[in-house]
């Protein structure tokens, strides 16, 4: 046989091979979901529960930054709405105010020794326009309802699932239930501007009573199609994770003067061009978290997507461009820097001498704030721009946050959750996420490794876009389901003993034991904080001016993404970008 046969044969060979093992590898991505039985849950009135969710949104409880600032007295009223609501679940529950108007409730188990639950939900919400040229069709704090839904602001975040936990609560009390776990009620009055004020000072309650708790949730994540590009069913999204955030100010300074006489460098472009130099150098991709959430969707994931996500050797250079073409997934995929405040100049004929610009960021697990830190320093800082904290005098404060852990997926709580949405939700899908906005549940890591984040609510993509905007609202159909469903979850969990959940844990784990010697090694090397490269430190001249700057004292602990999908090495070099030009004084 000649050479050349020789060698077309054995190319061909190593491309049926290639073929075959992206065929094998990709046949193999996905879990399969067993067929659970629909679940009928209580047959309630999603209208009585829509006009109780309309009387708590007619409460404008608005939380702000500043405390001073907030009017306590819709707070107070908001208490004497579910006093008078619920007059049993307040006899047979404990109610505590927490610092300022934070609420935590509490139904004592039969047996002390096991872990509590607790369902956690905010009072607070956000501004609304009320003018009559504001976009909402009815007004936002009157509650009405109106074509199926009561509307106004809160009904999805959080009033609706706050007043639908209550309602469970309230119904299991009258049906003379008795939890053998501890049951809490936390309600925080500021999670839209940090929870430092509520949910943190809850948690800091519970520590100092000594309370654990085996399952927390918050909200987070829905019932929703469209959401997944691809993904053409409805999933269930499960927060596991949240993203940490932090944000900078790039402030520009130079010798201002006036407009006829403008220097080379002006404070304006030069933070301008640091902007520019932040947009066009982005954090480096990572695909283990995308990876990780669309195994969990099957078949569900088109055949090419899941191709490359399966086979990231070969084909992650074109996932990681698909993925970050679009917002949603792009955040799936690294740590995001946008500019959201400028400020700079007072007329249009003077020179400012400064320009500041406030950059919010969100940081991916395995990586904490001092990283994003340096790197955006090393990048845009110098003898004119300079990086500094937002808040105070250094990068960490109740503003700041790390990402948190990751909660498991293979729990028994994890479980009973999942299992009740799959047969609540027929034909649904369930994926666990990271969630990239922040929640009140961050705060709870540190009583509890089972921290989840989702409501029982099925929305379209249009429903989720209301939240923080105009017309706002959840169906009555919506509400009476949420009702029942916790009802359900919570009456699983609270009758969940030590034994029973040793014993699923056992089953687990011995699921586990049967993977393959590839599958550990991959469990393995996840187990490994996500590898950022440095940037060159080409920028850090204005660095010196910051060194007071903490640099992350009692951050989280580091935190991974441990899974049975393959780990990907981003072994693609980051080149730092210079600014165009030199900055000049």
């Amino acid at each position: 046989m000649d050479p050349i046969t020789i060698a077309i044969i054995t190319l061909v060979a190593i491309i049926a091979l290639i073929v075959i093992i992206v065929l094998v590898q990709t046949s193999q991505f996905g879990i399969e979901y067993e067929d659970v039985e629909p679940i009928n849950l209580p047959e309630l009135d999603g209208e009585s529960v829509a006009q109780r969710i309309g009387l708590a949104v007619q409460l404008k409880t608005i939380s702000d930054v500043d405390p001073e600032k907030v009017d306590p007295r819709p707070f107070e009223a908001f208490r004497d709405l579910i006093r008078t609501l619920y007059p049993q679940l307040e006899e047979k529950l404990t109610r505590e105010v927490i610092n300022r108007h934070a609420l935590l409730y509490t139904w004592q188990g039969s047996d002390p020794s096991l872990d509590a639950v607790c369902f956690t939900a905010h009072q607070d919400v956000v501004p609304a326009d009320e003018g009559e040229d504001s976009g909402w069709t009815h007004s936002p704090f009157a509650g009405e309802l109106a074509d199926g839904y009561v509307w106004g602001r809160g009904t999805l975040d959080c009033k609706g699932i706050l007043i639908c936990l209550l309602e469970a609560v309230n119904n299991l009390v009258k049906l003379g239930y008795q939890p053998k776990r501890t049951i809490y009620l936390a309600f925080g009055d500021d999670e839209e501007n940090s929870g430092v004020a509520g949910a943190k000072q809850i948690v800091k309650t519970l520590k100092e009573r000594g309370v654990r708790l085996s399952f927390l949730l918050d909200e987070g994540g829905t019932v929703t199609t469209g959401q997944i590009e691809g993904v053409k069913g409805p999933v269930a999204i499960i927060g596991i994770s949240e993203k940490g955030y932090l944000s900078l100010k790039l402030k520009a300074r130079v010798k201002g003067g006036h407009s006829a006489m403008p220097p080379t460098q002006t404070a304006i472009g030069a933070l301008s061009l640091a902007i520019a130099a932040l947009e066009s150098n982005p954090f480096p991709q990572t695909l283990e978290v995308a990876q990780f959430t669309l195994s969990h969707l099957g078949n569900e994931v088109p055949f090419l997507q899941r191709m490359a996500l399966a086979n990231p050797w070969l084909f992650g250079k074109i996932a990681k461009k698909r993925l970050a073409a679009l917002p949603s997934t792009n955040a799936l995929t690294r740590t995001t820097a946008v500019p959201t405040i400028i400020k700079a100049g007072s007329a249009d004929n003077v020179l400012p001498a400064e320009a500041e610009a406030v950059i919010n960021c969100r940081i991916m697990p395995g990586e904490t704030i001092k990283d994003v830190y340096e790197r955006i320093c090393d990048l845009v800082a110098d003898e004119i721009v300079s990086v500094e904290p937002v808040h105070g005098d250094t990068i960490m404060d109740d503003r700041a946050w790390n990402p948190t852990i990751i909660s498991d997926v293979d729990s028994p709580q994890y479980n009973r959750l999942a299992d009740l949405i799959l047969g609540a939700f027929p034909g649904t899908k369930v994926a666990p996420v990271m969630i990239s906005g922040a929640t009140d549940a961050r705060y709870y890591n540190d009583l509890c490794s089972n921290v989840y984040r989702f409501a029982p609510f099925y929305l379209t993509k249009e429903e989720i876009g209301t939240v923080h905007s105009d017309n706002e609202r959840v169906s009555f159909e919506n509400a009476g389901r949420a009702v029942g469903f916790y009802q359900a979850l919570i009456a699983q969990l609270a009758s969940l003993t030590a034994e029973q959940e040793a014993a699923e844990r056992d089953a687990t784990e011995e699921e586990d034991e049967d993977l393959s010697d590839a599958e550990t090694s991959a469990i393995d090397r996840m187990n490994e904080p996500l590898k950022v490269k440095p940037l060159d430190p080409t920028r850090r001249k204005a660095r010196e001016e910051h060194e007071d700057l903490k640099s992350g004292e009692g951050v989280t602990e580091e935190v991974t993404w441990k899974r049975s999908v393959q780990y990907i090495d981003d072994d693609e070099p980051l080149v730092v970008k210079p600014m165009k030009k030199k900055l000049e004084e």
